[in-house]
C-alpha cells in the first residue's frame, strides 16, 4: 500500500493501486471518507480500502481512498483532485459534514461524475449532477424504532429520550421517521413534542453519549417513576447507556426505580459488541430481560455498493438517484442472522450459557 501525500503534506491518502492487473492509463476513482480507527466510520474506511483493492484487481480503473482528518482536510483533498480532472474517472464521497456543500458543488460544476454516500447534501447544483445519493434508510431507522416502541406499548403518558448523533441531515431523517410513524398512529405534533425530548449531539461517541445519559439521569428531567424509553441514533451511543446502567456511576436507588419502569433501548448500525449483548456472549453485560434491546441495521459495507453505483454510472447504466438501502430490526431472537461490523472478544457459548 502506497501513501500519497497531497497539498502541504496534510492529507492522508491511502493509495491502494495494485501494480498487477491495472489497465495502463486507467482513470482514478477517488473514495473520500472521514478518517477513523473505530466505530461505524472506522468500518467504512476499512471497507472502502477493501473495495479499492477489488477495483484495482479488476483493472478497468484505479482506486484510491482519501481519509480526511477534518472538514478542511477533506476540502483540500477535493481541491487537489479537481486540479487534475483528466486522470479522474469519478468521486465517491462521504462528506465530513454539511460544510462540504460548496466543495461538492465544485465537483458538480466541473462535470466530474460523483456519488454521495450516507451524509448526502442537497442543493440545486448538486441534485442536477449527482449520479446517486447512496444511503441506508435513515428515515426508516426512526420509523422502525417508533414502530417497535408502539408494539412494546409506548403511550402518550410515557417519556422518550432521543439521543441524536450530530446536527447533520442523518439525525434529522431518523427523527423525522420516528415522528412519521407516531403521526400515522394518530399522535399530534403537540403530543409527540410532549413525549419525545432530544439530547444534545453525541457526536456518535460512546463516551459523550454516556456522559449525556448520566447527566440526564441525574436531572429532574428523568422521572424514574415514569415509563422511560431511549431512542439512540447509533449502537455506540446505546453501548454507552448500557455501560452506565451496568456501572456504579448512577444513584443506586434511582437506578433501581428507573429499571423497574424502563421499557426499551434502541441502537442502530450493527456494532459487533451490541450484537454480543443480544446473543448473551458479552463479557460483562448480560442480555436485558426487563426491557427491550434492539438495533436497526445500517451496514458500513454500503460504501462498497456506493462504488459499484458510480461504476454503473460511468458505464452508462441507469441507477436510481435516491438509492436507498432498506433496514432491518435486530434483536436477541434474530441476531445470528445478521453480520456485525467491527470485532469483539465474545465469551464462548458454554460460558454464556
Amino acid at each position: 500500500m502506497k501513501i500519497r501525500k497531497l497539498a502541504f503534506g496534510t492529507t492522508l491518502a491511502m493509495t491502494l493501486t495494485a501494480s498487477i492487473g491495472v489497465t495502463a492509463f486507467a482513470k482514478e476513482i477517488a473514495i473520500c471518507v472521514p478518517s477513523a480507527d473505530h466505530g461505524w466510520t472506522g468500518a467504512v474506511l476499512s471497507l472502502a480500502q477493501e473495495k479499492a483493492d477489488e477495483v484495482n484487481k479488476e483493472g478497468t480503473y484505479t482506486a484510491t481512498v482519501y481519509a480526511a482528518t477534518d472538514v478542511d482536510n477533506q476540502i483540500q483533498q477535493v481541491d487537489d483532485l479537481l486540479a487534475n480532472t483528466d486522470s479522474l474517472a469519478g468521486i465517491v464521497i462521504l462528506p465530513y459534514d454539511n460544510g462540504l456543500q460548496s466543495e461538492i458543488e465544485k465537483i458538480a460544476a466541473v462535470d466530474v461524475p460523483f456519488v454521495q454516500f450516507d451524509r448526502c447534501i442537497s442543493s440545486d447544483v448538486i441534485d442536477a449532477k449527482v449520479i446517486a445519493d447512496v444511503k441506508g434508510d435513515n428515515e426508516g431507522i426512526g420509523y422502525e424504532t417508533a414502530k417497535r416502541f408502539i408494539a412494546d406499548g409506548l403511550t402518550k403518558d410515557d417519556y422518550v429520550y432521543e439521543m441524536i448523533g450530530d446536527n447533520s441531515s442523518v439525525p434529522e431523517l431518523r427523527s423525522a421517521g420516528f415522528r412519521k410513524y407516531l403521526t400515522e398512529q394518530g399522535w399530534s405534533d403537540e403530543e409527540i413534542d410532549a413525549v419525545v425530548v432530544k439530547s444534545a449531539a453525541t457526536g456518535w461517541s460512546r463516551d459523550t453519549g454516556k456522559e449525556l445519559f448520566e447527566s440526564w439521569f441525574g436531572s429532574a428531567q428523568c422521572d424514574a417513576s415514569k415509563r422511560n424509553w431511549i431512542f439512540t441514533h447509533d449502537d455506540e451511543i446505546a453501548m454507552g447507556v448500557l455501560e452506565s446502567l451496568n456501572g456504579s456511576a448512577l444513584d443506586e436507588t434511582k437506578k433501581a426505580a428507573f429499571l423497574e419502569n424502563f421499557q426499551a433501548l434502541s441502537g442502530s448500525s450493527g456494532l459487533a459488541e451490541i450484537y454480543a449483548v443480544l446473543k448473551g456472549t458479552h463479557q460483562t453485560i448480560a442480555t436485558p430481560t426487563t426491557f427491550d434491546l434492539f438495533s436497526v441495521t445500517y451496514d458500513p459495507a454500503m460504501i462498497k455498493e456506493a462504488v459499484d453505483v458510480l461504476v454503473k454510472g460511468l458505464n452508462g447504466e441507469k441507477v436510481e438517484q435516491q438509492y436507498i438501502i432498506p433496514v432491518s430490526v435486530v434483536d436477541s431472537k434474530n441476531v445470528t442472522e445478521f453480520k456485525p461490523f467491527g470485532s469483539y472478544d465474545e465469551k464462548a457459548e458454554t460460558e454464556a450459557e
